[in-house]
């Protein structure tokens, strides 16, 4: 039998603490919307600020402000996108708290009972985030490296067709009071641990497609003319380059892009490459792909 020292016990109760919610205190919170409810005017972006509001007011927090950013509807690889290049560049440590909600109902096909969808989990990052979410297809795959913290939320996953809005907002009240009997179990294991390569993960407001192309993979054909499929739509020549000002008005280049994060190990860094029409859209040019379309390209041989 294994003798339990008084240091096994002291690092087990370290462990402990460390998996539960910081203690409550009084500094300014900043809470991080994203949600798959259309545009920004919504009326479900407008009822679930009300409801945040309410859960804020009966929680007794006073100072905070709400801000909103929205994804395409069921699109997890934008969701994951979003959150992550948010919350791992965030300077705000653990005042900054995000709320989100995209919720497709897809892990399981069966019918669902009482509006059941996705359980609600809780991840605190390294730098001090805290995140209440919906653990949903890619939603917090980007965020996995960076978390000390996976565990689920104690509230219904059924009950309402509109849950982030009835029985989600609790949690995060939750949260903000520091009340450790809200979490459940880890549920790390059910992350996925990476998102497909060759993907579209985000279109921006320029209609800039940014992907999980590595940069490095496209070195080869750098300074090269390439065809380039995205999803369904008809291929297009794209110059693969240095930059997305490397072609001239009007052309697609195909190259590094301006989001992306440190990796865990601080020294170097996450980086995705952006398919760019220079004076144009280029996810008009490609039939708006959703998160999640296949990107090939191949050399054009001259």
């Amino acid at each position: 039998m294994t003798k339990t020292t008084a240091k096994s016990k002291t690092v087990k109760k370290a462990a402990a603490r460390g998996a539960d919610l910081p203690a409550r205190d009084h500094d300014r919170k900043y809470v991080r919307v994203i949600a798959d409810y259309g545009p920004l005017g919504d009326l479900a972006f407008a009822e679930v600020t009300d409801r945040l509001h309410a859960v804020m007011r009966d929680a007794g927090v006073a100072d905070y402000k709400i801000d909103l950013t929205g994804v395409p509807a069921f699109d997890t690889y934008a969701t994951g996108f979003a959150l992550a290049q948010l919350a791992i560049n965030s300077p705000l440590g653990k005042d900054h708290i995000f709320y989100v909600n995209t919720a497709p109902r897809k892990d399981k096909k069966s019918a669902r009972i009482n509006n059941e969808g996705e359980g609600l989990v809780y991840v605190r990052l390294k730098n001090g985030i805290q995140i209440v979410a919906v653990n949903s297809g890619y939603s917090l795959t980007f965020v996995k490296p960076y978390a000390t913290v996976i565990r689920e939320l104690r509230v219904d996953k059924a009950g309402s067709q509109f849950r982030s809005r009835d029985i989600f907002p609790q949690a995060v009240a939750a949260v903000l009071a520091g009340d450790s009997k809200i979490l459940g179990k880890d549920v790390s294991a059910s992350v996925p641990v990476a998102v497909p390569e060759n993907r579209v993960l985000y279109t921006d407001g320029y209609g800039n497609l940014k992907t999980s192309v590595r940069p490095v993979d496209l070195k080869k054909l750098k300074g090269k003319h390439a065809y380039l499929k995205v999803g369904d739509a008809d291929q297009k020549s794209v110059m693969v380059g240095t930059g997305i000002f490397d072609v001239a008005d009007g052309d697609y280049c195909f190259a590094r892009g301006s989001s992306g994060w440190a990796k865990p190990n601080g020294r170097d860094r996450v980086e995705f490459s952006e398919v760019v029409c220079r004076g144009g859209n280029a996810a008009e040019g490609f039939d708006r792909p959703a998160g999640g379309k296949v990107l090939m390209w191949k050399p054009i041989l001259r």
